[in-house]
């Protein structure tokens, strides 16, 4: 079983948060998961590449401010 770790990144708004949940959800992948709470978005993942391109790809849609994917890129 892979090592599983969490991070969480923090979005504008709950809409913003939901987007970025479903954009990245990959069903099936119990290795790599996304979870909304409110504004907050749990990421669970094996590969770092999943949270970074999760933050990356928030900051770049304005789901997310520079400052909240720089902070969850950060703790990868």
């Amino acid at each position: 079983m892979p090592d599983l770790r969490s991070v969480v990144l923090a979005c504008v708004t709950p809409e913003d948060a939901a987007r970025v949940t479903a954009e990245a959800a990959r069903p099936g992948d119990r290795d790599h998961t996304v979870r909304q709470d409110g504004c907050r978005v749990t990421i669970t993942y094996s590969d770092k590449r999943y949270p970074y391109d999760i933050a990356s790809w928030a900051f770049e849609a304005g789901h997310a401010s520079d400052a909240e994917a720089a902070n969850t890129i950060a703790r990868l």
